[in-house]
């Protein structure tokens, strides 16, 4: 008896779309490992704060621009993930699920201008040293 053997063809890898949601909850996830690492870094350099020349130097240090671009990317961080936070809970507990994609480009429009507002010490701060 002879047997034939049936060849199954895999089906190709079907992507994923990143779409508006799944984007929003990257994006949240990743501010929120960066703002727990914030967190351990400003814990850690508090506790300098007991010597005086450890405090000075860090003082020193976090006027130099690399602390100023990491104090407008906080900014950033922190805007974003409180207002996400905010549209997650606008979803969930007042029912707006239909408009996700609007609440989101909306908040971050929002987003944007405080983002730009807030910003702007920060960037101001690290142009005038990079001029000088």
């Amino acid at each position: 008896m002879a047997s034939e053997v049936l060849e199954v063809q895999p089906k190709p890898m079907t992507r994923y779309r990143v779409r508006t949601g799944m984007f929003a909850w990257m994006l949240h996830r990743l501010t929120g490992l960066a703002l727990v690492g914030y967190l351990i870094l400003h814990v850690w350099g508090l506790k300098s704060m007991t010597d005086p020349d450890a405090y000075n130097y860090l003082i020193t240090k976090y006027h130099g621009p690399l602390f100023k671009l990491g104090e407008f990317l906080l900014l950033g961080a922190v805007i974003y993930h409180a207002l996400n936070g905010l549209r997650i809970v606008l979803i969930d507990f007042v029912g707006w699920s239909p408009n996700q994609k609007k609440l989101f480009w909306t908040l971050g429009a929002v987003a944007a201008v405080l983002f730009v507002v807030g910003g702007y010490p920060s960037i101001a701060a690290l142009v005038d040293f990079l001029r000088s």
